[in-house]
């Protein structure tokens, strides 16, 4: 897959990472680079790797070895502060326990823009006012953290993602809480960012016909291994999903928006007698 050098937004030279506590990689030699201004989606079966893979890119986590350079630098030479004003990152696991109201969490995103002992700006208080209107967050706003649900916390992070406006927004499961009503409408909105904004998006998405509707781009991995990365149209195959996932399906395409759809079929009954 050839990308023009000036468009790689990030790229991994023979990146693993190893948990202190087990011998297994979590992410095994892998290369990729990563283009700017799409919609990418990681797909892979669990624990093949997609939550360590978006804490490598975001400086989280430090590759056990290879590297991994963002805009043409190795990631580690930013600082936290550099790395906030560029990259907004949604964890799969949110918890706080101090009850601030969900206001001042949407002005934690600007905290990396507001210098020390200083004020929002009128930049900083127009954002949240924006993006509490766009997530419709306003009858969310005077309540405390602690007192939302998790499909509530999990709007209420996305928004500080967005209220830090960045030009990379990486996502882990941002839509695992939600019904559909609200996932549809949170995934249209980040699609809205990357198309208009011309921003980049980065999503671990577990629901693989949301990947096909939304993500442009797909980065496929398991086992900590890349299966294959590129055009959603190209790799989203039928064999591939076999491979990775070990289930037949057939693959649609929607000619009005170009999504791909993928109709699981499904596996034989169990032939197990049950003692019960």
């Amino acid at each position: 897959m050839y990308i023009k050098k000036e468009n790689i937004l990030f790229k991994l030279d023979k990146v693993s990472f190893v948990y202190k506590k087990s011998s297994k990689k979590a992410i095994d030699d892998l290369s990729i680079a990563i283009e700017r201004g799409h919609l990418w989606g990681i797909i892979g079966p669990n624990g093949s790797g997609k939550t360590t893979l978006l804490d490598l890119l975001a400086g989280v986590k430090k590759a056990s070895s290879g590297r991994i350079f963002f805009n043409g630098k190795d990631i580690s030479e930013y600082t936290k502060k550099e790395l906030a004003k560029a990259i907004s990152f949604v964890p799969q696991q949110f918890y706080i326990g101090i009850p601030f109201q969900v206001k001042d969490i949407l002005l934690m995103g600007r905290h990396p823009f507001i210098g020390r002992f200083s004020n929002p700006s009128t930049h900083d208080l127009y954002l949240v006012k924006m993006v509490t209107e766009i997530l419709r967050l306003s009858d969310l706003s005077d309540r405390y953290i602690t007192e939302l649900s998790g499909g509530e916390t999990q709007r209420v992070i996305l928004a500080r993602a967005f209220v830090q406006d960045t030009p990379v927004i990486l996502l882990d499961e941002p839509t695992s809480n939600m019904d559909i009503s609200h996932s549809i409408e949170i995934l249209d909105i980040i699609q809205d960012q990357v198309k208009k904004k011309a921003k980049t998006a980065i999503m671990a998405i577990h629901d693989i016909n949301l990947a096909g509707m939304y993500c442009n781009k797909l980065i496929i991995i398991k086992d900590g291994r890349l299966i294959c990365y590129g055009d959603t149209s190209e790799i989203l195959d039928e064999k591939i999903i076999k491979d990775v996932f070990d289930v037949e399906c057939k693959i649609l395409e929607e000619k009005c928006t170009g999504g791909r759809y993928v109709l699981f079929k499904k596996k034989p009954v169990s032939t197990v007698s049950y003692p019960y």
